[in-house]
């Protein structure tokens, strides 16, 4: 296709280029490969110019497509949610390694957002089910949307709630809590990339001055609904790991440490309730 073409030497780059055309399509790459020769309609370059105009304006891809891939999957995602980041598929690794495959899991995820961590849990595991919360009623249908898409939402209850204050769930019940809570500092936010602070909510990143605002909640909601054995996994900064541990330096908690990404960086929590 001549566009293409044209698309791959702008600023956009090639591979952007190639997924908005995808996109627009409704094409595979390997299909529009097999069809690059052949002009785009009126509509079609019409829809193509929009979404290239939204990148060139600095909007990032998963915005412009409306989805980002998590784990193999594609999600839906828009400005109420943050877009899915490859280390959170590190706390998803680690809850999938600690229980046995067929085992029945009952999990928590606290602050959901897309809904990565538990669409994908459900996902993986048949017999896992639980409930996913969020306080953006936006966020939680664009979850909701993604459990549907992936034939989980039978085993996914979706609750607008705040994980800072008590929650309407049975206590000591749950095998897992999971949580990818706002993490970062006043500081760290304003050296985040433009397009970070441009596009994506606030709210999601940014819990405090010190960025470890939320971490205690999760720590203390954890504690009320984690049975005995149960495992809490919380994602966390690179540099917070220290202070989350000792977050877990209680009557509640052992064998607290932390997992790394691929880059060997503190990157979660990992309690077990005593």
């Amino acid at each position: 296709m001549t566009a293409a073409r044209r698309l791959a030497g702008t600023d956009a780059g090639a591979r952007t280029a190639q997924m908005l055309l995808c996109h627009v399509l409704g094409l595979s790459r390997e299909t529009l490969a097999a069809h690059d020769d052949e002009a785009l309609d009126a509509g079609e370059e019409a829809r193509l110019e929009e979404l290239l105009a939204r990148r060139l304006a600095g909007e990032p891809v998963a915005y412009v497509l409306g989805e980002k891939e998590f784990y193999g999957r594609d999600l839906r995602v828009d400005r109420s949610t943050l877009i899915p980041r490859p280390e959170t598929e590190d706390l998803v690794d680690a809850a999938l390694a600690h229980f046995l495959p067929d085992a029945a899991v009952c999990f928590a995820d606290l602050g959901t957002g897309s809904g990565c961590i538990a669409v994908t849990l459900a996902a993986e595991r048949p017999r896992w089910s639980g409930t996913a919360l969020d306080i953006s009623p936006e966020a939680l249908r664009v979850a909701q949307g993604n459990a549907q898409r992936h034939g989980v939402d039978a085993r996914i209850r979706f609750l607008q709630a705040d994980f800072a204050a008590p929650l309407p769930l049975p206590p000591g019940k749950f095998d897992l809590v999971a949580s990818n809570p706002p993490y970062v500092s006043e500081e760290e936010y304003a050296g985040l990339d433009a397009v970070v602070r441009g596009y994506e909510p606030r709210g999601a990143l940014v819990p405090g001055p010190t960025g470890l605002e939320l971490a205690a909640s999760v720590v203390r909601r954890a504690a009320e609904l984690l049975r005995p054995g149960g495992l809490l996994l919380m994602e966390h900064g690179w540099r917070q790991g220290g202070a989350c541990r000792a977050l877990c330096r209680t009557e509640d908690w052992c064998e607290a440490g932390t997992g790394r990404d691929l880059a060997g960086r503190e990157r979660f929590l990992r309690a077990v309730r005593r």
